[in-house]
């Protein structure tokens, strides 16, 4: 390798790791990155933490000719396995969606301002003067792999400048000719398209300690201790809208397609029969089951805040039952395990400012 290409790979690594530590733009494994030198895609290895960019092996390098080959063919090039750091790891499931990019430089992410938007009907008219002198691009929901990077083609065919595409129902992918160029224009969406997150109510802390006693939702400092989280119980906006369906993939595959609401007279009793990872209380909050992992907590906690950025009147798009049924096949299970297995480094609680006001 050059040391012109090693030293574009490190600063890509930093750059990944920068996102990667915000929550506003990640959560646990989310976003990818990825970098093209001399034929070779480097890109961020499936179940990677970007925030682990500087302290783990985390890219994978693939053949790109041989990459877009296979997209040529309709083979989706994601899972093709290479040992890095001794390890064997396999390409993520963007694959496809950074091999067809022309730019060398690609940051996927799943900013909570950026799919707060996303997951509006009214989205594409509503960004249009935000991102206005961008060439931006947005990107009807469609599975990842290859659907993903068809509709992307599309979208480059229509308009060979785009160099940010806002994927419905996902997230937002910006692009650039170097890692400074592409996340200084990170920088600039985001301010763009920044939104104030909603007040809430103040959890109602008694009956959360009360119903958390005894069973696996009795630790009381695995409450999650963010107001926004608890807007779920406490505000009846946030409430309404995450009780109404799954709005991006990650809601469903690290949490459940099906939120629980239990009333604000329930008895820890009623929380014997709840098998999902949160349970929303009315007028109270939200518990956490005992066993929650990181990837679980960082994604509840993105969810909160995007929840916070809906206005209660925003024309909404829910993902369908039977896109829902695509995302939860056997091979989601394998990659929540590895997740899972590469979060351990990671602290249980996400922290962010506190979005609450007195009852």
């Amino acid at each position: 390798m050059s040391v012109g290409a090693a030293s574009e790979i490190d600063s890509l690594l930093e750059v990944s790791a920068r996102i990667g530590a915000e929550p506003l733009l990640v959560q646990a494994a989310t976003g990818n990155t990825s970098v093209k030198l001399d034929g070779v895609l480097w890109i961020k290895a499936s179940g990677k933490w970007l925030a682990d960019a500087t302290r783990d092996d985390i890219l994978i390098p693939v053949n790109l000719a041989e990459t877009r080959r296979r997209i040529e063919h309709k083979a989706d090039p994601a899972g093709q396995a290479a040992i890095v750091g001794g390890k064997t790891m396999g390409t993520s499931v963007e694959t496809a969606m950074h091999a067809v990019l022309p730019h060398r430089v690609v940051l996927h992410v799943h900013s909570v301002n950026t799919i707060a938007w996303a997951v509006r009907r009214d989205g594409p008219s509503e960004l249009a003067a935000r991102l206005e002198g961008i060439d931006w691009a947005w990107i009807p929901y469609v599975s990842s792999g290859l659907p993903l990077a068809a509709a992307i083609q599309c979208a480059m065919a229509r308009n060979p400048s785009t160099e940010v595409l806002v994927l419905a129902n996902h997230g937002l992918v910006v692009c650039g000719e170097d890692c400074e160029a592409a996340e200084n224009l990170l920088r600039v969406v985001e301010r763009r398209v920044a939104i104030a997150p909603r007040l809430a109510p103040a959890p109602d802390w008694p009956l959360l300690a009360r119903l958390s006693e005894g069973g696996r939702w009795q630790i009381p400092q695995r409450l999650p201790q963010n107001a926004a989280v608890h807007a779920m119980g406490t505000d009846p906006v946030t409430h309404g809208i995450v009780s109404h369906g799954v709005l991006y993939p990650c809601q469903a595959i690290f949490l459940t397609p099906r939120a629980t609401t239990l009333p604000h007279a329930a008895t820890p009793a009623d929380l014997a029969g709840v098998a999902e990872p949160f349970v929303m209380v009315e007028r109270a909050g939200v518990l956490v089951r005992e066993k929650a992992n990181p990837a679980e907590s960082a994604t509840l906690a993105g969810l909160a805040q995007v929840l916070q950025r809906i206005p209660a009147d925003a024309p909404l798009e829910y993902l369908r039952d039977d896109q829902i049924g695509d995302l939860l096949c056997a091979d989601v299970y394998h990659y929540r395990d590895m997740v899972e297995g590469n979060s351990m480094v990671h602290a249980t609680s996400v922290t962010f400012q506190p979005v609450t006001k007195n009852q």
